[in-house]
């Protein structure tokens, strides 16, 4: 199966977002810097981008931090097997504030957690076994055995307030860029928060009476697709 493109993902959204807000009236073309352009009676450029809460560079990051959650469960169950524990299986919930910063040595704790399971009951785990591995905030044990068991995430989330300064922070990157573009008349900032990944997924709650700041942006709109939600920034 073809892999779906940035491009075709940021045509997705803006299908969406035409939907949900009025435009200029014009043609419509898909392109590259800007990702938009609306052709009326004059040329507004529009740039597309997603809202992340931290940069995925950031260690701690929930781009980072779901890869090495599931590499600390698939390690723990391939040390747990290999020494020749019982095929049950584990659920396992990740404290989004203690994030995993090497996966070896909590891969060996979570282990050494399952070994004093072999002979409990399905059910939630005391936290007593577990409270010294700060990464884990619960785990829950289904002690019926599968041929295919499996150790899985069971991660919640609770959705945080707008992260202002790291839209701040992205405005202030897409704007250096704007030189390299193609000529429009005006530009706008189209920033996507898209609630089906929890590294996005934020309140669309701008501080009353808060301004962004100059930009070279003649708007700066968020936009959740799921609730068809635009919410335009004040400059």
């Amino acid at each position: 199966m073809a892999r779906i493109t940035s491009s075709q993902i940021e045509q997705h959204y803006f299908e969406q977002f035409r939907r949900d807000y009025l435009l200029p009236k014009g043609e419509v073309t898909y392109c590259d810097k800007p990702d938009v352009i609306v052709r009326g009676d004059s040329i507004l450029g529009v740039e597309i981008t997603n809202l992340f809460l931290a940069p995925g560079s950031n260690a701690a990051s929930e781009q980072m931090q779901r890869g090495l959650r599931e590499k600390v469960l698939q390690r723990a169950q391939a040390i747990f097997s290999e020494a020749g524990g019982k095929k049950f299986e584990l659920s396992v919930d990740f404290n989004v504030l203690k994030p995993i910063l090497q996966i070896e040595p909590n891969a060996q704790a979570l282990y050494s957690v399952a070994q004093q399971l072999s002979n409990a009951d399905s059910g939630t785990v005391s936290r007593a076994l577990f409270e010294h591995i700060e990464p884990i905030r619960s785990i829950y044990l289904n002690a019926n055995e599968y041929p295919d068991a499996k150790w899985r995430l069971m991660q919640g989330f609770s959705v945080p307030d707008l992260s202002v300064n790291r839209l701040r922070e992205i405005v202030v990157e897409k704007s250096a860029k704007l030189p390299g573009y193609q000529a429009c008349d005006q530009y706008w900032l189209l920033v996507v928060v898209d609630l089906i990944d929890s590294a996005q997924d934020q309140r669309l709650n701008w501080p009353s009476g808060l301004a962004l700041g100059a930009s070279p942006y003649e708007k700066v709109l968020i936009y959740k697709p799921q609730y068809r939600e635009v919410v335009e920034i004040p400059q």
